[in-house]
């Protein structure tokens, strides 16, 4: 990648900026995904020469890992503004959250802000500043990595809403008949379980793993049933994060399942803030965003840069602990896109970590500001989706409803900013004409069409706008088509019907897309009448054939 940014000087090692305006503050996870924040503010406070302090920002970062405080902290600070406070000091006014979790998070706090103060006071993201890039996933059985039906009957722990099921949910949903379980206090043997782990503590779901902890469940039959009886699982799999990922990893034979190397748009760092504040206060909004998007792509261009982000890593997130394994050298090992590999206790090579910054032009890109794709719009909605049709923990008893893509989102701010170093910053971009071939996931849409025809009815559009949102999300990966009839008709009618089909998907997408997604991510191939997957002596079976095979490779 290119970029016409010149290198800007670091901020001072151990020198405070003395600004007079008022200090605004932010709360944010242990997470790579933050580096531009505390890399442009010099830490967790505004350090001489730093992006911050030459925009006029007085920042106070304070790295918490628990998303109740993050809440409870921004209805504080709402309560305050509330109240008639233009400044509060209490709160914070801004956080740090995955994009997959915004629809949750934003929601269940909105409604409580609406219920109390007003929609203005509703928090609302604004911009990214990192992906998850291989950090988040599912560690599992070596046997799922080439086989992920195997892991129909499997128990997962996890953190049961958080981005790293969703991860999950989400490549399940990608394949053929791999369904998931809801229940996390049942057992289903034809569907990946889930057990909520320990605390809400993504190591703790690591070390579940690890141990091989056993849970006593509720059992379903092959219907989905329950049969009155319990049954005693040892948990195989953790969906989980860096340093669980590596934990994991360290002391058992486990590989990396499904991670967001392939699904990189799914976490976005996903900056929000208070609605009301930001309104009165856009130009500080404006230059916060400008640091830290000039500070992201100072880090993907510069390995000086990305050095002082490994070190105020440390820095920030062990300043409360002495005795913090995570070191400068751990940072840079692991914080690199994709990851870095380990050997497990097999000696078979792991992917562990993975972070990508996301400067100005992926933000342009990811928010389809560039080029009308809105690739996080896809992330929200589907994730809102899934939160309300598993209802994981009762969720949609307490939220009435997932507050809406565009009541959620401010783009205003990010329209307005400006990279300073005099720059133009290039998007980081998918080379398909490299893609392995290794498959990720493959599933047979039942996208219908007139009789005889390449024509897609209303009813296979609806089943295209599902595929879209699958593929945007899954950004990484390449995608096959292949189209598939059944016996009736002549044999070469059937194979150029069958291509005609696949093509017309492919045309679909990409009109979806606004021909954002280019040529090369598509291969289309009609297979004709000739790998059914039913009996065609049946009706049934008929209209099983008749269909579109997807495969999603890396």
């Amino acid at each position: 990648q290119t970029s016409t940014a010149q290198q800007l000087s670091l901020p001072a090692e151990d020198e405070f900026a003395n600004l007079s305006t008022p200090q605004i503050t932010g709360y944010m996870w242990t997470w790579f995904g933050n580096a531009p924040w505390f890399t442009a503010n010099g830490g967790l406070s505004t350090m001489k020469g730093s992006l911050m302090e030459k925009l006029g920002v007085n920042l106070k970062l304070v790295n918490n890992n628990s998303v109740t405080t993050f809440k409870e902290k921004q209805l504080e600070f709402a309560e305050a503004l509330y109240k008639g406070n233009p400044q509060p000091t209490v709160g914070t006014h801004f956080v740090t959250i995955m994009g997959d979790g915004a629809p949750a998070y934003l929601s269940a706090l909105n409604q409580v802000i609406k219920d109390k103060f007003g929609e203005e006071y509703m928090v609302k993201g604004i911009a990214i500043m990192g992906f998850s890039m291989g950090e988040d996933g599912t560690m599992g059985k070596p046997e799922w990595k080439g086989n992920k039906k195997a892991m129909k009957g499997a128990v997962l722990s996890a953190v049961i809403g958080d981005g790293d099921w969703a991860l999950q949910v989400r490549d399940a949903a990608n394949q053929d008949d791999i369904p998931i379980n809801p229940d996390p206090d049942t057992y289903d043997p034809n569907a990946i379980n889930f057990v909520p782990a320990p605390d809400d503590d993504f190591l703790k779901a690591a070390e579940d793993a690890i141990i091989g902890r056993e849970v006593t469940l509720k059992e379903k039959d092959s219907k989905g049933k329950l049969t009155g009886k319990t049954i005693t699982k040892k948990i195989e799999g953790a969906c989980t994060w860096l340093p669980g990922d590596k934990n994991i990893a360290d002391k058992t034979n486990m590989v990396k399942i499904v991670s967001t190397k392939e699904y990189p748009n799914q976490m976005g760092t996903l900056l929000v803030g208070n609605n009301k504040w930001m309104k009165d206060n856009r130009q500080t909004v404006v230059n916060m965003l400008s640091a830290i998007l000039t500070a992201s792509n100072q880090i993907k261009q510069y390995p000086e840069w990305f050095d002082k982000s490994c070190l105020l890593a440390n820095k920030s997130f062990c300043a409360a602990n002495p005795d913090c394994e995570e070191t400068y050298d751990y940072w840079k090992k692991y914080s690199v896109p994709g990851g870095s590999m380990v050997k497990n206790k097999a000696g078979v090579d792991v992917s562990i970590g993975g972070t990508q910054m996301a400067n100005l032009a992926d933000n342009k890109t990811y928010f389809g500001l560039a080029d009308g794709n809105n690739r996080y719009k896809s992330v929200y909605e589907y994730f809102g989706k899934i939160m309300m049709d598993l209802n994981p923990f009762g969720f949609k008893d307490n939220v009435k409803e997932i507050t809406p893509y565009d009541q959620a989102i401010d783009l205003k701010y990010l329209k307005s900013i400006t990279d300073i170093s005099q720059g133009e910053a290039t998007a980081t971009t998918t080379d398909y004409d490299k893609n392995k071939g290794n498959i990720v996931a493959q599933k047979s849409w039942q996208i219908e069409f007139l009789t005889g025809s390449t024509a897609i009815t209303p009813n296979g559009k609806k089943q295209l706008e599902e595929l879209f949102s699958a593929i945007n999300i899954a950004n990484n990966l390449k995608v096959n088509i292949e189209g598939h009839t059944d016996n009736v008709g002549d044999d070469n009618q059937n194979m150029s019907l069958s291509q005609g089909r696949a093509m017309s998907v492919k045309n679909w997408l990409m009109n979806r897309s606004n021909n954002a997604f280019p040529d090369a991510r598509f291969e289309t191939q009609g297979k004709g009448e000739n790998e059914p997957i039913a009996d065609n002596n049946t009706l049934e079976g008929k209209a099983k054939n008749r269909r579109v095979a997807i495969t999603l490779t890396e």
